[in-house]
């Protein structure tokens, strides 16, 4: 790895969390993790249900933003403040987070979902900022769930939700029960991957930390992430975790096991990194030239 790569290495965000801070929904941890409870209240297929500050978003239309004509302005009452645009995305990001929790349920059930179905369900007198909600909630599932959505039919805009990076496992059944780990599997390979497919035990642990994962603790999203990825992880068989020969005491390490290599690229799995940092696959320049080789050897 040459010396631009050692001072990108593991540069991932501060914590998942992180994630969800920078699309503005630093408060709803707790909502979208629920959604696994979700299926069990819904009120109806496919409905999320509405909680009282689910009610009060809905029926709080945003008003700014840009989204007021001169007509809606003009109806004010003089004098009236319009409310701060800060509120407003508050508004707003609290439908980006209906939408998830709905999305994850349509996930779970294995559904096709629609433009307009989305709409009605999740985001009703919201349609105007459809793109913005729909984009960062997609954005959502990517990073931090690992799901992926495929528009199936470009006429109805319908699409199916899936696993990322090729991956099969979802990990419902796993730590917290009904919400996928799928996006904590293909972070675990990203950083095997990273450095240099090995990786310590007390390194990768580092950085699980730095992700706010630490052995022992529950997560809101993940629950216990070392038996995790320890244990479950290893027996699906995305990872291997194995002492350090002839170590004393005992050491252990990370490598990818073998359905990761069945499953997924380094291609793939560089580029999903790439895009958490913001970054130029190609600027990761050993890493890019070995996920290329792995390509070709694949081909």
């Amino acid at each position: 790895m040459d010396s631009t790569e050692n001072n990108q290495s593991i540069n991932l965000p501060n914590s998942l969390q992180a994630q969800v801070e920078e699309r503005g929904l630093e408060d709803a941890q707790v909502s979208i993790a629920e959604a696994g409870e979700e299926e069990a209240t819904a009120a109806a297929p496919g409905e999320v249900s509405a909680g009282p500050q689910s009610a009060e978003r809905a029926s709080t239309p945003p008003t700014t933003m840009g989204g007021a004509s001169s007509g809606e302005a003009s109806d004010n009452e003089e004098g009236e403040v319009a409310e701060p645009e800060s509120s407003q995305q508050s508004i707003l990001n609290g439908k980006i987070v209906d939408l998830v929790r709905f999305l994850l349920i349509k996930f779970r059930r294995m559904e096709l979902t629609t433009k307009a179905e989305m709409m009605n369900r999740a985001m009703r007198d919201y349609e105007e900022y459809y793109s913005v909600i729909f984009s960062k909630a997609s954005e959502c599932m990517m990073l931090i769930f690992g799901i992926d959505m495929m528009e199936v039919d470009p006429f109805v805009h319908a699409y199916f939700l899936f696993p990322a990076l090729g991956i099969t496992y979802d990990g419902m059944m796993h730590g917290v029960l009904g919400v996928p780990k799928t996006g904590l599997v293909i972070i675990v390979l990203c950083v095997i991957f990273i450095e240099d497919n090995c990786v310590s035990e007390e390194v990768f642990w580092d950085v699980m930390n730095s992700l706010g994962l630490y052995a022992g603790a529950n997560h809101f999203i993940f629950g216990e992430p070392k038996s995790l990825i320890t244990e479950y992880f290893v027996q699906e068989g995305y990872v291997e975790y194995r002492q350090v020969h002839n170590s004393c005491p005992p050491r252990y390490e990370y490598l990818w096991g073998p359905r990761a290599y069945a499953e997924t690229t380094k291609m793939k799995v560089l580029e999903f990194y790439a895009s958490i940092v913001k970054q130029d696959p190609r600027s990761y320049h050993g890493k890019y030239e070995e996920a290329l080789r792995d390509e070709q050897e694949r081909a």
